[in-house]
């Protein structure tokens, strides 16, 4: 019995081991079985090229957000028509962050989680960038801002942070000279909403207009969310300014505080900042409130660039009109896009820190905005030039171009 025992076990064991066997090569044929997919998956993945978008592509800034990222897929489908870089596809990888910091934050930790993700697009907003940057710092990921334009966001040594336009210090100068020197404003009264972008800009105005020798300059803030505005407009009358100027970067909430304005019967002069030139949410929105408005662009008016023709009728042909930033996210992409193909090695293998070298190298990248692209030390742009606009009709008209800083 001991012996016909030991037998029967063997031959269990045999066949113990025939099993495990056929489902190990089961299991490497690749047929029908998950691991199979699963290595398939893994392969597509080593075969792209990642670049993050971050973003608002919900909320109450969507609309910029979104019209931004269809440019960023916009510049990369082109790309990736064009054969790819290196032999590989790009992939764009959706980040919302909804304008809120920390939102912001949970998408820096996503993006630099992905090792096949080499750069980003974005954030749009000050306060968005200011929360990310430790991570994106920490993990070596280069940005590319199109929009976010508080000083401080190059001040911190962050050698990861670049952006394609101009500072509030040069935007918010611009904007004081064109009050004092071509409004001939006697009397300025500078709303915020109490953001990094908002204050920061509304700092700048302020600064510029009391230099210039105006000392009738009074302050006041909003809420992001507020739609109510009759107290504000109660202070602001009693400080009877020839001049509103809106530091705030939802052009909704700035038509609504200028129909407010309008209905209440104050006929002062209105200002405001980059974030304002929205044909939807502003010029519509204000049902007719804001016509002769004047709002400052940190980019120029494409439709005026011979280089964006292209571009322009594309986008549009597509998406319809453009945003504000649809123009400076593409130009963003396209930087970067040029920095990865410049940093690519052979088998095109692609590395972070070669990625962010070659971006912050850019010194003379030539696109559809007119002038070139390239990076101070601490990532800011090169030049610059700030642009007034003015609302006429259902559009906004190029009125005047000013050196950034006001200068």
């Amino acid at each position: 019995m001991k012996k016909s025992f030991i037998q029967a076990s063997v031959i269990n064991l045999s066949l113990v081991v025939l099993l495990v066997l056929g489902s190990l090569l089961s299991g490497c044929s690749g047929g029908q079985s998950s691991p199979g997919k699963e290595s398939g998956a893994v392969k597509a993945t080593l075969s792209t090229i990642k670049i993050g978008a971050a973003g608002p592509f919900s909320g109450q800034l969507s609309k910029i957000g979104l019209d931004s990222l269809n440019a960023i897929k916009m510049a990369v489908d082109e790309v990736n028509q064009a054969g790819g870089i290196g032999g590989r596809q790009v992939e764009v990888v959706v980040g919302d962050d909804g304008a809120d910091p920390a939102r912001a934050l949970t998408v820096a930790e996503k993006f630099a989680a992905d090792p096949a993700l080499v750069g980003v697009i974005g954030p749009m907003n000050s306060d968005a960038v200011n929360a990310a940057l430790p991570v994106y710092e920490r993990n070596g990921l280069v940005v590319i801002s199109q929009s976010a334009t508080n000083p401080k966001l190059t001040q911190q040594g962050y050698k990861v942070m670049h952006r394609i336009c101009p500072r509030d210090d040069d935007q918010g100068p611009a904007a004081a000279l064109f009050i004092a020197q071509d409004l001939k404003a006697q009397r300025v009264y500078i709303l915020d909403d109490k953001g990094i972008y908002g204050q920061g800009l509304a700092d700048q105005v302020e600064k510029k207009l009391k230099e210039l020798g105006m000392s009738q300059v009074q302050r006041g803030q909003v809420s992001p969310d507020d739609r109510d505005f009759a107290a504000i407009l109660l202070r602001i009358r009693q400080a009877n300014p020839d001049l509103l100027f809106l530091a705030l970067p939802n052009p909704a909430q700035a038509a609504n505080l200028v129909r407010q304005a309008r209905s209440a019967g104050l006929k002062f002069q209105v200002m405001g900042g980059d974030g304002l030139k929205e044909k939807d949410q502003l010029i519509k929105a204000s049902g007719g409130t804001a016509e002769g408005m004047y709002v400052t662009s940190i980019g120029p008016s494409l439709e005026l660039i011979p280089e964006a023709k292209n571009f322009v009728k594309a986008f549009e042909g597509k998406y319809g009109a453009m945003s504000i930033f649809s123009g400076q996210s593409y130009e963003a992409t396209r930087v970067l896009l040029d920095a990865i193909k410049k940093s690519i090695q052979a088998g095109g293998k692609v590395s972070r820190a070669d990625v962010l070298a070659a971006v912050h190298n850019t010194r003379d990248y030539r696109g559809i905005l007119g002038f070139p692209i390239g990076f101070t030390d601490k990532g800011d742009l090169l030049g610059g030039t700030i642009y007034v606009l003015q609302v006429k009709g259902d559009d906004f008209v190029q009125v005047k171009t000013v050196s950034a800083g006001g200068k």
